[in-house]
């Protein structure tokens, strides 16, 4: 009986870290889509991590790409993983109408997968508004112009959050 139960432990134990460690492991993936639906995928960081793709500065993020981003897509992004979608090409908030639009969005669930959202759609949320399961939008800035938001995205910066400390326990 007790081999039964140090060897069901063993394996609860082995099972956590196998899971744990794929749960680390996984980065995810930002993908906008052009008007003629082609692709340019992202990879977000490791944790803790900023990563920057601009369309107009090098490195310039998918070269081959139209660089027109009409539309975006998450998936197994981890919970607390800032992005934020710019017209400008540094990815900073700003309050230049010549930067418009801008939005930043947070992950709230543990693993984040969307559907397709159209970028020019994001400017009818709200700052703090859920727009998909495990997607908030956190702030923005819409453009007030003609056109409105579609095909300005310059930018994209995903930062991913750091991996919380392990608690270590001692033993007298």
């Amino acid at each position: 009986m007790k081999n039964m139960k140090a060897i069901s432990l063993s394996l609860l134990m082995a099972t956590n870290l196998i899971y744990s460690g794929i749960a680390l492991s996984a980065t995810g993936t930002v993908t906008l889509r052009d008007v003629d639906n082609g692709t340019c995928v992202l990879t977000a960081p490791e944790p803790g991590q900023t990563q920057i793709y601009s369309f107009v500065n090098e490195p310039v993020a998918c070269k081959d790409w139209n660089k027109k981003a009409r539309s975006i897509q998450f998936s197994e992004l981890p919970s607390a993983t800032n992005i934020i979608v710019a017209a400008n090409r540094n990815c900073w908030d700003s309050n230049d109408p010549n930067d418009f639009p801008w939005f930043k969005l947070k992950t709230i669930k543990k693993i984040t997968f969307t559907t397709i959202l159209q970028i020019e759609n994001l400017a009818s949320y709200s700052a703090g508004q859920i727009i998909q399961p495990g997607l908030q939008m956190i702030e923005l800035m819409k453009s007030n112009e003609n056109g409105g938001n579609r095909d300005k995205i310059s930018c994209v910066s995903i930062t991913t959050s750091a991996v919380p400390p392990s608690s270590s326990t001692t033993t007298p």
